[in-house]
């Protein structure tokens, strides 16, 4: 039986997302494509793995069967991989990596800079996600190599995927200078600001259902008058005297002028954390970048785990 490592990924995820257009999608193929190599298993295993259910398709008992191995197939030879790498001694090739907009704006740079000092032959690109889960379904479907994602965004628990601790990313209360909020303060607990106009990330997204978490356990729920899922915007339409925001560290890498920073008097974060399969684990690179993230992390002043 004559099955590319491309087919049985292929015919992998559209097992987990459930038509051939989704599953394109994630691997970055056409519809058409995908169709082929699904039609391709067919001729060569003589028995049909897919059969359409509606709009969808599903595995065949032969095709269920055929995943399991597929899953085995390709953690095996990601763990060949690993080990031709670790006999060659070299941190060396190319890694796929996912990260959201407040990483690539002030931790992407660094992270960059030190990746060429250190390691000259790594090359790290990059691909903006939308949303943490689906960063991490990129990387079990091998679309990425990594992803950098939020504690407790990742759910439901991915078989296969390790979720290495980075740093904490602590919040803060953003105001206009000459706001009345917190005037001649340092701290500020987040109940005194239960009047306040907010600009505030989404609550769609991890961050935005963080913070509203946050102000209902401080016993309001916050009043926005802006939603904006960009630090950067975020802190110029306060600059320009909207009334207050909610900030975590690596999203006030450019200030403009005109702002205060404010301590919350009972403090919360958000955990920033590198996912990568378990099969790339011993991977020279994989390990180089745990390495080098938690090394910027900490030039950067961040709370790193460990320290």
């Amino acid at each position: 039986m004559d099955l590319s490592i491309q087919q049985l990924r292929m015919l992998r995820e559209v097992a987990d997302k459930g038509t051939i257009a989704a599953a394109a999608d994630s691997l970055g193929y056409t519809p058409s494509a995908v169709s082929q190599q699904l039609s391709s298993i067919e001729r060569v295993t003589k028995v049909s793995v897919l059969e359409r259910v509606g709009r969808r398709v599903q595995l065949t008992d032969a095709g269920r069967e055929l995943v399991v191995h597929a899953d085995i197939v390709l953690a095996e030879m990601e763990r060949a991989q690993a080990s031709l790498e670790r006999v060659n001694e070299r941190v060396a090739g190319t890694i796929k990596v996912g990260l959201s907009e407040s990483m690539a704006s002030r931790f992407l740079p660094p992270l960059l800079q030190s990746t060429t000092a250190a390691h000259p032959e790594l090359t790290i690109r990059t691909e903006e996600f939308p949303s943490e889960l689906s960063g991490v379904e990129a990387v079990r479907s091998g679309q990425l190599d990594a992803c950098f994602v939020m504690a407790s965004s990742h759910a439901p628990v991915h078989d296969g995927i390790v979720f290495e601790p980075l740093f904490r990313d602590w919040f803060r209360i953003v105001v206009p200078e000459d706001s009345p909020w917190g005037q001649g303060r340092d701290e500020m607990g987040l109940n005194e600001l239960a009047e306040a106009s907010f600009v505030l990330a989404p609550y769609r997204v991890w961050c935005g259902r963080l913070i509203h978490a946050a102000c209902q356990e401080a016993g309001f729920s916050p009043n926005i008058a802006h939603e904006i899922d960009d630090y950067p915007a975020t802190l110029n339409v306060v600059a320009a005297g909207a009334d207050v925001s909610l900030v975590p560290d690596l999203g006030l890498a450019y200030r403009p002028p005109g702002l205060r920073i404010l301590e919350i008097a009972k403090p919360f974060c958000r955990t920033v954390e590198l996912a990568y399969r378990a099969s790339s684990a011993t991977r020279p690179a994989i390990s180089a970048l745990v390495d080098l993230a938690a090394e910027v992390a900490r030039d950067l002043g961040l709370d790193v785990f460990g320290d």
